[in-house]
Formats: structure tokens, sequence, C-alpha cells
């Protein structure tokens, strides 16, 4: 997924003679908290809403003068763009050509609607997190121990527990019923941490929990 198949044309641009006031409104007018400023059809700057209500006069012009200018060319991965997106906190991240020609912007939005489409987070399935050590990670292992169970793996995302140094593995699979999966897992000593699947499915193994839990919270 590059960056050009996500591209908005259709946003304002600001100019270097236009005023905060004018900007404001364009920013309110499109629910946007960032928008490029062009100099012909030449990326400059990005222009945030702080920036603006920090001028002590709103009706002056906004000059070219803001350095801040993060941008991205076409044939950019999407994992960029929203790096760069979740650094700055940025309501839109502008595109550009390797001569710095402004192409358009992806939005944060869209970027969000790419994610999900990454992540299969509408398809059916369910969902479990597994903690392991970073050294402990063996893909082969996971894919083997749930295609045994007879379901695949539609996503794995993974992060770092800061606190722990643990890795957290957050895998969807195409089964509603996690409950087998969850087993051979638990048999092979890996932590399963959370599940999610679709309502009303509780096997044995979960029935019993909960009804340890119960027991505990009535001690």
């Amino acid at each position: 997924m590059l960056v050009k198949d996500f591209i908005t044309k259709e946003l304002p641009v600001l100019k270097k003679f236009d005023t905060g006031e004018y900007a404001l409104a364009l920013m309110d007018d499109f629910k946007l908290k960032h928008l490029p400023l062009l100099n012909e059809n030449i990326y400059r700057c990005l222009v945030s809403e702080k920036d603006l209500l920090t001028m002590p006069d709103p009706a002056a012009v906004i000059g070219d003068s803001m350095l801040f200018s993060p941008g991205v060319h076409e044939n950019t991965h999407v994992y960029e763009a929203l790096a760069l997106v979740s650094r700055y906190q940025l309501s839109l991240l502008p595109v550009v050509s390797d001569e710095g020609e402004y192409r358009g912007a992806v939005t944060r939005d869209r970027l969000i609607d790419v994610l999900s489409e990454l992540c299969n987070a509408d398809t059916s399935g369910s969902v479990f997190v597994l903690e392991v050590m970073p050294q402990d990670y063996s893909l082969t292992d996971i894919a083997r121990l749930t295609e045994a169970n007879h379901a695949h793996i539609q996503s794995l995302l993974s992060y770092t527990d800061k606190t722990t140094g643990r890795l957290h593995l957050i895998i969807k699979i195409d089964l509603e019923d996690v409950s087998p999966v969850i087993r051979s897992f638990e048999r092979f000593n890996y932590t399963v941490l959370y599940y999610f699947m679709e309502k009303g499915m509780v096997d044995d193994l979960l029935q019993q929990r909960m009804e340890e839990l119960l027991r505990y919270m009535s001690i």
C-alpha cells in the first residue's frame, strides 16, 4: 500500500498572502487542524491551528516563515505516513514530488480507514493476545499452532511493553470460537493475556475460568 493510492486533492491550501482569520475559517469548515502552505505549487510548510491562534493579529497575512514542513513522497509506504501522523499528531500529511511540488494530502481519517483494512478489522473472526519474551518469538510456531486448529491468521500486530520488555502479539484468526486455539497455546506454555470472540461463544474452559473468578470474588 503506497501513499499515492490514498491521496485526496480536494482539500484547500494556503498562500502566504492569506490571513490567519481566513486560514482558521478554512480549518473550521473542513474540520482540520493543519493546512499546507504553497508558493505557486511548491510545498513550503504546514500551518497549524495552534500557530494561527498565537498570531498577534489574526487579520495579518500568514507569510511563509514557518519551518515545520513534514511530508511524504507519492511512492512512500503507508507505514511511514502513519508514523509521521502519529508522531506529530497531524490531521493531514502533505504529499509531494521529488521536486517538492504539492500533489495532495493524506488525512488522518483516511489513514485510520487504511489501518482498519490492514488489520482486517471488519472481517469476522476472533482476537487473542499473547505475551512472549522477544527472544522466544517465532512466527513459524505461532502459525503452526494456529493452523493445527484449522484456523488461519488474518492479521498479526506486535508491540513491546515498556514496563516488562515483553512482546505483546495481537492476533486475529478466522475462527469465531478462539477457545481451541487458546488451549493449544497454553499447552505449549504461551501466556494468553486476553481474547475476544463472538458473544455467547463460551466453551468448558472459559466457563471454568468464569466460575473460578466468581469463587475468588466471593471469598
